[in-house]
C-alpha cells in the first residue's frame, strides 16, 4: 500500500538510530550526593512546568488543570510555560539543561517522549529522564465537522478507498499515537489518507474546524471544545469508556470490522535524571505531590465540572516507566518495517 503523507510547514524531522533503553524507573535511579546549597524541600521556591507545545493541547490542559494542586502539595509557586516549536524537542532539551535542581520539570506524553529520541537527531535518550507520574489519558478519537458527508467511519473509509490520498487528516504531530493509529487503520483497511502533522493538538484541532483538513485523529478530551461543531466517528480503544464525551461512538474495530491496537496517549510529567540522582529528596517530593494531586477530590471534581470525568489516570513512576518501554517497543517495530514512516516517507 502506498500512503500519502504531509509534514505541513511546522517542522522537519530527521531519522536517527534507535538509542537508549528504559533503565530510568524509580528503582533504577542511583541518587548521588546532593549539592549543599540546594534545600531538600520546595518552600519558597518557584517550580516551572515546561509544556513543549502550543497552548490548547492535551499536555497543556493537563498541566494547567493540575497546577494549583501541585503548588499546594509542594508549598511552592508553580508556573506553566509553553515552549513550542521543534516538535517538543526545544522544551524537552531546556528541561534537561535547566532541571538539575528539580525546579524545572517537563510535561510530556506517550509515545511523544519516545519519539523525540527515536525519530529525531538529538543528544538525549530516555535514560536522561526520571518519570514522576502519568496524570491523564487521551483516548484516540476520529472527528469530522458536522457538515462532513460521512455519517459513519465506514463511509469515510469507503470514500478513501475510492479517492486514495484525497481525504486529509490532522494529527498533533506525525510523531504521535494519533498518527500511529491512522497508519494502523490504513494498513488494516487499504485506505489511503493524507495525514498532516501540526505542532500540537490545539493547531490540529483548529485545522479541522477551519476546513483546512477533513478529519482529525486526536484525543477525546482534547477535542471536547470542538464537540459542538463536530461529530465523533470512532474511538481507537478496546472499548468506549467515554461515551458521554463521544456521543456513544463505536470503537474503530467495531465500526470497521477490523482488529487494530488501542491508541491512547498519556500526558505525564518527568524530571531530568540529574534531578533524581543529585536531589533524591526533592525528586521524591515531586513524585508524592503528583500522586496527591491526581487523587485530590477537588481536582477530580474540577474535571467532572468540565465534563471531563474519566480523564484522570494516575500512573506511578514504575507504571509510567513500563508504559514508556512498551511504547518504545511498538515504535521500534514500526521503524524496523519502514525507517521513514515518521518523516513522510513511504
Amino acid at each position: 500500500m502506498s500512503t500519502a503523507f504531509s509534514r505541513g510547514v511546522r517542522r522537519p524531522l530527521v531519522a536517527v538510530a534507535i538509542a537508549g533503553s528504559l533503565s530510568l524507573a524509580l528503582a533504577g535511579c542511583n541518587p548521588g550526593t546532593p549539592v549543599a546549597d540546594v534545600p531538600a524541600d520546595f518552600a519558597g521556591e518557584q517550580v516551572r512546568i515546561i509544556v513543549p507545545a502550543e497552548a490548547g493541547g492535551s499536555m497543556d490542559a493537563m498541566a494547567r488543570q493540575v497546577q494549583p494542586f501541585i503548588a499546594d502539595a509542594l508549598g511552592a509557586t508553580v508556573v506553566v510555560e509553553n515552549m513550542a516549536s521543534g516538535g517538543a524537542i526545544i522544551g524537552t532539551q531546556y528541561v534537561l539543561d535547566n532541571g538539575g535542581d528539580c525546579l524545572t520539570i517537563l510535561t510530556t506524553n506517550t509515545p511523544h517522549l519516545n519519539m523525540s529520541y527515536l525519530v529525531n537527531d538529538v543528544q538525549f535518550t530516555l535514560d536522561d529522564f526520571a518519570p514522576i507520574a502519568g496524570v491523564t489519558v487521551e483516548p484516540g478519537l476520529i472527528r469530522v465537522r458536522n457538515d462532513a458527508p460521512w455519517q459513519t467511519l465506514q463511509e469515510l473509509v469507503d470514500d478513501a478507498l475510492e479517492r486514495p490520498g484525497e481525504i486529509t487528516f490532522s494529527v498533533s504531530d506525525l510523531a504521535s499515537s494519533n498518527y500511529i493509529g491512522l497508519v494502523q487503520i490504513m494498513e488494516a483497511t487499504g485506505a489511503e489518507f493524507k495525514v498532516i502533522g501540526y505542532d500540537g493538538g490545539g493547531p490540529a484541532r483548529k485545522a479541522l474546524l477551519s476546513g483546512e483538513v477533513d478529519a482529525t485523529h486526536a484525543g477525546v478530551f482534547n477535542t471536547l471544545s470542538a464537540a459542538g461543531e463536530t461529530r465523533a466517528l470512532g474511538v481507537q480503544e478496546v472499548e468506549n469508556r467515554w461515551s458521554e464525551q463521544t456521543d456513544g461512538a463505536p470503537t474503530v474495530n467495531e465500526a470497521l470490522g477490523i482488529d487494530v491496537p488501542a491508541q491512547s496517549s498519556h500526558p505525564s510529567m518527568v524530571a531530568s535524571a540529574e534531578c533524581a540522582e543529585t536531589h533524591p529528596e526533592r525528586y521524591q517530593l515531586l513524585v508524592d505531590a503528583l500522586a496527591d494531586s491526581v487523587g485530590n477530590a477537588d481536582y477530580l471534581a474540577t474535571l467532572k465540572d468540565l465534563g471531563e470525568d474519566g480523564r484522570a489516570d494516575y500512573l506511578s513512576p514504575d507504571e509510567l516507566g513500563d508504559l514508556l518501554q512498551r511504547a518504545e517497543d511498538e515504535i521500534t517495530a514500526l521503524l524496523e518495517e519502514n525507517p521513514d514512516i515518521f518523516t513522510g516517507g513511504n
